[in-house]
């Protein structure tokens, strides 16, 4: 298959252009009735609604590729004619609690992997994430590097975990003690509860690290953002620093650390398994 990068690229920030124009639109807190639940339990909101429908007119209509999408906002559904080429795995409201009350970051994430190929962060071509609220974009393609806003994101350059600002996750759970005597020797430690920009934030050094020990992290959260991770030199891997597995749903949660170089993510798995 002979794909034009620059185009993928350019139809993936049009579509977050699309789904940020419809989500921004309107109050974020409009009344909209009972509107059920998606896969994975968690309800249904306006804008989530909103986006689906941006995104499946875009995809119908516009977007040159056969394309098979997977979404936690419903079953997988294809577009255009023929097999599919990619399979886009698509958060098009990622924070959407964030989002409901105006509370920044909120994101979109998009990761194209071609078809016939398993799901997992090894096999992402393409990759978008986009920040609702500002409009900030980060892009990537596989062998390609990453970029924000158009500019190329160089590596992160080396720092210790005591020089490092770490993001985490938590949920209400209670964080055990190994993860507390982590971030007890961070610089600086942040909760944004907005996985996929989180993560965007990782490559290239803005956040050092990104912790998530809930086990609910699904893959629509990290998928585009661990090409952009990987792309700038750092490392995504499950909490226990063994590779995260093929993907075979959505519904899946994950244990993970991210980081922006190699180093640091070392020292962040070892520390968590109390060594």
């Amino acid at each position: 298959m002979t794909t034009n990068h620059d185009l993928v690229l350019h139809h993936l920030q049009t579509l977050f252009s699309r789904i940020r124009e419809a989500v921004l639109s309107q109050p974020p807190d409009r009344p909209a009735g009972r509107l059920g639940r998606n896969a994975k339990g968690d309800p249904v909101k306006w804008f989530d609604l909103a986006a689906d429908e941006v995104v499946s007119r875009y995809l119908a209509e516009e977007f040159p590729w056969p394309v098979r999408l997977l979404s936690e906002e419903g079953t997988p559904r294809e577009y255009g004619r023929g097999a599919p080429e990619f399979v886009m795995v698509l958060d098009p409201v990622d924070g959407s609690e964030n989002f409901a009350r105006r509370i920044s970051p909120s994101g979109t994430a998009m990761a194209l992997i071609p078809a016939g190929q398993p799901v997992n962060i090894r096999t992402v071509e393409y990759a978008l994430v986009g920040q609702l609220f500002t409009g900030q974009t980060w892009t990537a393609r596989r062998g390609g590097g990453a970029f924000l806003d158009g500019r190329p994101i160089p590596p992160a350059p080396p720092v210790a975990l005591e020089q490092a600002i770490i993001s985490f996750d938590t949920n209400r759970s209670v964080a055990p003690p190994a993860l507390m005597a982590v971030l007890s020797r961070a610089l600086g430690v942040r909760s944004f509860a907005a996985a996929a920009v989180v993560l965007a934030m990782v490559a290239g050094g803005t956040l050092g690290a990104h912790i998530d020990l809930t086990g609910n992290l699904t893959p629509e959260n990290f998928l585009a953002s661990a090409l952009l991770i990987t792309e700038t030199g750092g490392r995504v891997t499950a909490a226990d620093g063994q590779p995260l597995p093929d993907i075979d749903t959505l519904t899946q949660g994950y244990r993970l650390v991210a980081a922006a170089t190699p180093s640091l993510h070392d020292a962040l798995v070892a520390g968590l398994a109390g060594k």
